[in-house]
């Protein structure tokens, strides 16, 4: 009789026991095709995701439609490698369970333009009446209207049907849950005819998903104050210079002292205060346009950003303080070279010690700063801040 006994590492070989996400975009080639490809939803279930974008492949780069393919992210703990594709990767309970979102783009794609997918999920069979619901937004009408396909407990999936209470005369879509049901975000241009953020609360209860959307009363909208604004919330500018031309009035103070003639010369000495009020203010911003769902340097990188000005800000007001003010002391002489007109040289400088900018609170900061990969950080936004002080040298003729 013999015995053996022999142990095991418990991750054999591995080299890699965590895996990081690349800190800057990389391209989804299993997914990305020459033709715009967009608008994506997918509900995270551990290495599995089902994916739904917005593409227009079908029509050669014409009208948009959605489309669903599984999306396998596997990491490799030998060699580190990250890889996302297009496949179950194995997992066939997922065919059954979602392969069946083929069905639903099937009764929701028109000959129209179709969007913004968004899949609601829940992996603990939570919901009672439906267990997938795909919203999705289509101009088949002429303006945008937010629609759903859902099923129970079959493959085949619903008719459309629009969510009354979100839908106006205007464009409604991208609609999406909060986290535990109670509100549905959406976009819209409404009000006057800016896109923005806007919100309706429903009532979830006892797992009616569907019931909220099937609900015909009428629902208050309101506008989600922090996220929108008075231009449209669906592009982004990458600011690369500035101009700004304000004009001033300005009123000096100074206490002036000054010497009797010297011959033809007489010599002076200033000291006080140079106050201005801000008449008008005209910046001018160039730089690259971006569409919102892509990464500035991703995009830049791709040659899909396009060089322009920013003509929301031609007219901008607001941005500086209206009043400013400086204290200097400035020095010259004056040269009576003909009879009572004289030549006058100065120079002086001034220092100011007033900002030129409000100093804007948080939520009403439109700049904000991102990293070298384009990546924003939410808490880095940016505020002007300048104050004016100036080196004058004057040169005039008094009478």
């Amino acid at each position: 009789m013999a015995l053996f006994l022999w142990a095991c590492s418990e991750y054999p070989d591995y080299d890699y026991f965590e895996g990081e996400l690349p800190a800057y975009p990389v391209n989804l080639e299993d997914f990305n095709t020459e033709y715009d490809d967009y608008n994506s939803t997918m509900a995270s279930l551990g290495k599995f995701i089902p994916f739904c974008f917005s593409t227009n492949r079908h029509s050669q780069g014409g009208e948009f439609n959605i489309r669903y393919d599984p999306m396998d992210v596997y990491f490799n703990e030998r060699t580190g490698d990250l890889k996302v594709r297009n496949e179950y990767g194995g997992r066939n309970r997922f065919v059954e369970e979602f392969g069946i979102l083929l069905n639903a783009v099937k009764k929701i794609n028109t000959v129209g333009n179709e969007l913004g997918p968004y899949l609601v999920y829940s992996p603990d069979d939570e919901f009672s009446d439906a267990a997938l619901v795909l919203l999705y937004a289509t101009d088949l009408g002429g303006d945008f209207d937010i629609g759903y396909t859902y099923n129970t407990d079959s493959p085949a999936f619903s008719d459309s049907q629009d969510v009354d209470f979100l839908n106006s005369e205007f464009n409604d879509l991208y609609p999406a849950f909060d986290s535990d049901y109670s509100r549905i975000y959406f976009c819209s241009d409404r009000e006057d005819e800016v896109y923005n953020i806007f919100y309706v609360d429903v009532v979830y209860s006892n797992g009616q998903i569907v019931g909220i959307l099937s609900d015909t009363l009428e629902h208050e909208v309101e506008m989600e104050e922090v996220l929108s604004g008075e231009y449209d919330d669906n592009d982004l500018f990458r600011l690369t210079e500035r101009k700004q031309k304000p004009i001033y009035l300005t009123v000096p103070t100074m206490i002036l002292f000054r010497t009797n003639f010297i011959g033809y010369f007489r010599y002076f000495g200033k000291f006080g205060l140079r106050s201005s009020v801000l008449l008008s203010n005209k910046t001018f911003d160039t730089g690259l346009n971006y569409d919102a769902d892509l990464n500035p340097v991703f995009e830049e990188g791709l040659g899909l950003s396009e060089g322009g000005t920013n003509e929301n800000m031609t007219t901008s007001k607001s941005e500086m303080i209206f009043f400013k003010s400086a204290v200097g002391l400035a020095g010259g002489a004056e040269w009576n070279f003909s009879g009572s007109t004289s030549l006058v040289a100065e120079i002086g400088y001034y220092y100011g010690f007033m900002p030129l900018y409000w100093n804007k609170d948080a939520k009403n900061r439109y700049l904000f700063n991102t990293d070298e990969f384009g990546v924003a950080n939410e808490e880095d936004y940016f505020s002007n801040k300048a104050r004016q002080s100036q080196l004058q040298l004057k040169v005039s003729i008094l009478f």
